[in-house]
């Protein structure tokens, strides 16, 4: 037993845990201390150095967030596109079925269309300057989140004006553009898009002078290269990529076989498969004819008629 200043006894065990919280306590102390050191440091820093961004370069930086960055998912693309060709070139692929082919020979001759069709752009199976600056304004037009019908409405008023000609585009001021695709009922997102066409315009310009069959040559006819350099386009995510493809390999033969991520859920959904070697090898390897395909599967996907196409046999 111990005896305290007040006479009251305690054992020596309480005696010693007395010491104990006395140093648990200026322990703590010390930590908050220390922390409070730390946040008056920050906080002094902040203020050493307040923020310099301006109002423009703020606007530039939230431009350059929309757009994609070489990410994984963009290499496994590009990865893939070197093993479907790798595959083409090599006859490796495995048999389509009668029925198989009978889906994908209906799906072309029933919801199939050829790129840019109806929308007013001459030859649009020659790969003119005019014809795939059309595909990379139709494929801008159509991926964002509004319905194909308006889309295909816009893509009709923009070609009307001339846009896809790339001295008119270069002349058009931010208020034509917003003006014509009002007109072709492109009301939710005319402002930012007027805005694009004319980094569009700009990019081609100077890049490629005028004509993007120059991107084809600067990617070396390379597929995974083609795909990086036309989502330089501000405004080209995935989604506008995979329907620039599409179409493009109907003109640049060097892209197929491709057939864009959504519609190749499609084919494997209604029983075509998801082998696009051995789809383009029933198709004899014509680049129209899976361009074709590709538009058909989007358009089943679009209009729900997968059943259409899943109970042929």
């Amino acid at each position: 037993m111990v005896q305290t200043r007040s006479g009251q006894a305690s054992t020596a065990g309480e005696s010693k845990t007395k010491p104990t919280l006395k140093a648990t306590k200026t322990k703590k102390a010390d930590t908050y201390k220390k922390t409070e050191e730390v946040i008056k440091e920050a906080v002094n820093e902040d203020k050493k150095e307040p923020s310099t961004v301006t109002l423009p370069e703020k606007r530039k930086r939230d431009e350059e967030a929309e757009q994609p960055l070489p990410n994984k998912t963009m290499k496994e693309d590009g990865e893939e596109t070197r093993n479907v060709k790798n595959e083409v070139d090599q006859g490796k692929s495995e048999s389509v079925t009668s029925t198989m082919a009978h889906k994908i020979h209906k799906t072309i001759d029933e919801y199939g269309t050829l790129p840019l069709e109806g929308l007013g752009v001459d030859k649009p199976l020659e790969p003119t300057p005019e014809v795939l600056l059309a595909m990379v304004i139709d494929s801008m037009l159509k991926s964002t989140r509004i319905s194909h019908n308006l889309a295909q409405k816009a893509s009709t008023s923009v070609f009307k004006a001339g846009y896809h000609d790339i001295k008119v585009l270069s002349k058009t001021s931010w208020d034509d553009r917003v003006q014509v695709l009002a007109e072709g009922g492109y009301n939710r997102y005319r402002e930012t898009t007027a805005t694009k066409l004319g980094d569009l315009a700009q990019l081609v310009n100077e890049k490629y002078d005028g004509d993007l069959n120059n991107l084809l040559k600067k990617a070396g006819d390379n597929p995974t290269q083609i795909r990086h350099l036309i989502r330089e386009v501000k405004g080209f995510g995935d989604v506008a990529t995979d329907l620039f493809c599409d179409d493009a390999q109907a003109v640049w033969p060097v892209l197929a076989p491709t057939i864009d991520h959504r519609s190749l859920d499609t084919a494997k959904e209604v029983g075509i498969g998801t082998d696009i070697v051995a789809i383009y090898a029933e198709l004899d390897k014509d680049p129209v004819q899976m361009s074709k395909l590709a538009r058909g599967l989007s358009a089943v996907r679009l209009s729900k008629h997968q059943e259409d196409i899943e109970h042929e046999k």
